[in-house]
């Protein structure tokens, strides 16, 4: 059986958790973390299983969280954070 993945992606400055038809935006990455695992252990329960996945750089993703492997709720301090976008020039 398939997981349901839950994407956590930044769009301009804030970030949004996608899974199928779910969109949800949040300030923070952090946030967005927490409400993909909450969704995804919700899921898993439900005998959906589901695994997290975050945009830790441009082109780079990482599975953060799965249900049924990983505790629930997961330390702050186990769930990665995704390098600063670099800075644009300001207009001359």
């Amino acid at each position: 059986m398939s997981s349901i993945q839950f994407l956590v992606v930044r769009q301009g400055g804030k970030w949004s958790v996608r899974s199928q038809d779910l969109h949800r935006s949040f300030s923070d990455q952090q946030a967005a973390t927490r409400a993909a695992v909450d969704l995804a252990n919700h899921s898993g329960k439900n005998g959906k299983p589901a695994v997290v996945i975050v945009e830790l750089g441009k082109g780079r993703f990482e599975t953060v969280w799965t249900y049924g492997e990983d505790p629930y709720p997961p330390s702050k301090f186990d769930l990665p954070v995704a390098e600063e976008p670099p800075a644009t020039a300001a207009s001359e």
